[in-house]
Order: structure tokens, then C-alpha cells, then sequence
């Protein structure tokens, strides 16, 4: 998936899966959360950026910013 489809397809609520670190192995390490705002793309890099609150972690916790082309799973927040 490529940012540009995330930017349309991901709103608050969504649960996502995303890779975390580089795709280098058969076996890749993914987490889950939930999206906890709008995707913000940096115009000097083209990177969208989604702020997801990462399962397991407080509430209250600052959500971590997870490049669009990470997320591999999108499940709607209905």
C-alpha cells in the first residue's frame, strides 16, 4: 500500500497493522493500533505520516507516527 491510498482510506478509529523496522527477512515484526487522528504527508520527503496509539501502551501516551507505506492491514472502525 502507498501513502497516497491512506491518506483517503484512513481516518480516526481505524485499527491498522504496521511493520516495524526495515522488510528485510521472511519474518517481520508488525504491531497494532489505533489511528488516533488525520495523516499528515512532510512535502519535503512525500512521507505520509498516521499518529496511531499502539495497543498495550497507556491512554494517555503520546500516539507514535507510523509511515503510511508500513501499515499492511486496515480494519474500519464501524
Amino acid at each position: 500500500m502507498d501513502g497516497e491510498q491512506h491518506r483517503t482510506e484512513l481516518s480516526t478509529g481505524h485499527r491498522v497493522t504496521y511493520v516495524v523496522g526495515q522488510r528485510t527477512g521472511r519474518r517481520q515484526l508488525c504491531r497494532r493500533g489505533v489511528v488516533t487522528g488525520a495523516p499528515v504527508t512532510d512535502d519535503a520527503t512525500a512521507v505520509t505520516w498516521v499518529p496511531v496509539q499502539v495497543d498495550g501502551q497507556a491512554r494517555d501516551a503520546d500516539p507514535q507516527w507510523i509511515a503510511a507505506d508500513a501499515i499492511v492491514d486496515v480494519v474500519s472502525a464501524s
